[in-house]
């Protein structure tokens, strides 16, 4: 079946309308730094819109770069105890997967009765497989604490959203059969050969991701009629699959369902829009694009996708500051991480507009941290 049928005449008239359209004349683009892509929103974005990110470590990215730009991001700010996630304050919310993007909305619509029936007790401690698979074990109670907060505070600030942004990340996920749960991390070896038979993986195609993303949809309408939803592929790669596939070719098939589905998606929604971040992180030079681990991208690049981002939906938006990196600000004011940390502030950025600038505050030290390098800071 067709994606999208066009009329003969009119195929050949956009191929000599579209400059970009043939591979050899844009040549040149691919020796720029970054790549750049043509595009034409099917929407415009009010300077006023409010957002919410949801997606992998560059929905994270793309939150920062908003601010940047003046914009209002509900999914920000966030109680995050350094203790317990040392790197960027709201990393631990990456959600990778469109089945566990769907699975937070169920539960605001519907929330879970039984939190700790949600949650996994292994070896060290209790986890939670919907958050981000490198957040360590804790408390039963803090684990409840922090999946409550989550469930009436963190993720009902959808409801106040004009603008979902969503990151897809994998293709790859995993399940508890037991309780028919999409997870976002996979489950230990520990408590899979603890209970043989109650968790697998599962390789999922373009039909899953598009029914995914359609019930997301359908459940972001219903809390905002007038939402809009735009939608992308992180270029950050896989760090690892258990398909037994060579890491590059089960990321570029991931990369491929999650790019087809969205191609689906926005085909089938007019209120939903493909911006082609992906496209422009992964076609510019490696070593401009991404950090020395080649897979978190860089500031500089991330800057130039938003930049891009909002110079076409809301070219009445802020122009970005020079020089401002926010994990570069949090290492050089441990003062205001805390105060991030705790909720008080949405994040440097806001510090620093509201004081930091006023009170001559360094944008960075001397040395990036080792979470700052690894973040794509520069």
């Amino acid at each position: 079946m067709a994606a999208k049928i066009v009329d003969g005449a009119e195929a050949w008239q956009t191929l000599a309308r579209q400059s970009a359209g043939q591979w050899v004349t844009a040549a040149a683009r691919f020796a720029s730094d970054p790549f750049d892509i043509q595009h034409t929103p099917r929407f415009s974005l009010s300077a006023s819109a409010r957002y919410f990110c949801i997606g992998s470590c560059f929905a994270r990215n793309i939150e920062e770069h908003l601010i940047y730009r003046g914009a209002d991001v509900l999914s920000k700010r966030v109680v995050s105890p350094k203790n317990e996630w040392g790197a960027r304050p709201n990393g631990f919310l990456n959600k990778f997967t469109t089945h566990s993007m769907l699975q937070e909305l169920r539960w605001l619509d519907q929330p879970v009765e039984d939190i700790e029936s949600a949650l996994l007790k292994t070896a060290q401690g209790w986890r939670d497989l919907q958050l981000a698979p490198e957040l360590g074990e804790t408390s039963l109670e803090r684990a409840i604490e922090r999946r409550r907060y989550l469930a009436e505070d963190y993720f009902p600030r959808l409801r106040q959203a004009d603008v979902v942004l969503m990151t897809l990340g994998l293709n790859e996920i995993w399940r508890d059969t037991v309780l028919d749960l999409p997870l976002n991390a996979p489950p230990p070896l520990w408590n899979v050969r603890r209970e043989p038979g109650r968790y697998h993986l599962e390789i999922t195609d373009v039909a899953s991701n598009l029914a995914a993303l359609d019930e997301i949809r359908t459940r972001l309408k219903a809390l905002n009629p007038d939402m809009k939803i735009v939608v992308t592929v992180s270029p950050v790669p896989m760090r690892a699959t258990f398909s037994g596939r060579d890491v590059g070719v089960a990321n570029t098939l991931s990369k491929s369902t999650l790019r087809a589905a969205a191609e689906a998606f926005v085909q089938a929604h007019s209120d939903v829009d493909y911006f082609p971040s992906y496209e422009i992180v992964s076609l510019s030079r490696r070593d401009y694009a991404f950090g020395a681990d080649f897979m978190h991208v860089t500031d500089q690049i991330v800057g130039h996708v938003m930049g891009r981002f909002m110079n076409l939906y809301c070219p009445s938006a802020s122009a970005a500051p020079e020089g401002f990196t926010e994990l570069n600000y949090l290492d050089a004011h441990p003062d205001v991480e805390e105060r991030v940390r705790s909720g008080e502030l949405s994040s440097g950025f806001e510090h620093w507009l509201r004081d930091g600038r006023a009170e001559g505050r360094a944008l960075r030290l001397e040395t990036l941290s080792d979470r700052a390098t690894r973040a794509g800071a520069q």
